[in-house]
């Protein structure tokens, strides 16, 4: 939570490209990071409402939209929606599997188009297919958007088969 900027260190400072975060910059910082946890949140409402989480439902841009639905690999769900982007997921997302509510926390975080994509954990409730194939679309999207930032935070090292840096913490 340090990195999200939620605590603050109880020794030392945090740097970000030469620059010491503070209460100065620390939203500014928060806005570049996008979060997606294990347990990620669906309200009651519409697809595209829900990755578009925070913004007004008039203000959805739909261009931006489709772009971070393909990035997510949520082309099929979508088809699949009687009404696609505007179906109701039901509350808590009762309607969607595990590996769907993943994807639809990594299209909102990547909807609000971040510099940094934090994955907390955010396969470890999940089947080891169903992690696969997110590993699969976490490391697709790397490619497409180099110059985006992924820190994943994982127990399990089938998780981090993707990643080009491990940094393993005691």
């Amino acid at each position: 939570y340090i990195i999200l900027g939620l605590y603050k260190p109880s020794s030392g400072a945090i740097y970000i490209d030469g620059e010491k975060l503070d209460d100065s910059n620390i939203r500014k910082w928060q806005n570049n990071i996008g979060y997606v946890s294990q347990s990620v949140f669906i309200a009651d409402l519409s697809l595209a409402e829900n990755i578009a989480l925070g913004y007004n439902k008039d203000e959805i841009d739909y261009d931006r939209m489709n772009r971070v639905i393909d990035l997510a690999n949520l082309n099929d769900f979508v088809d699949s929606l009687p009404n696609g982007l505007d179906s109701h997921i039901g509350e808590q997302g009762c309607r969607v599997s595990g590996g769907q509510r993943q994807r639809i926390g990594i299209a909102r975080a990547l909807y609000r188009e971040c510099d940094i994509l934090l994955l907390d954990e955010a396969t470890s409730s999940l089947d080891n297919t169903t992690e696969q194939y997110i590993n699969e679309s976490i490391a697709n999207l790397q490619k497409e958007n180099e110059s985006l930032t992924i820190i994943m935070i994982a127990h399990r090292e089938s998780s981090l088969e993707y990643c080009n840096r491990i940094i393993t913490l005691d």
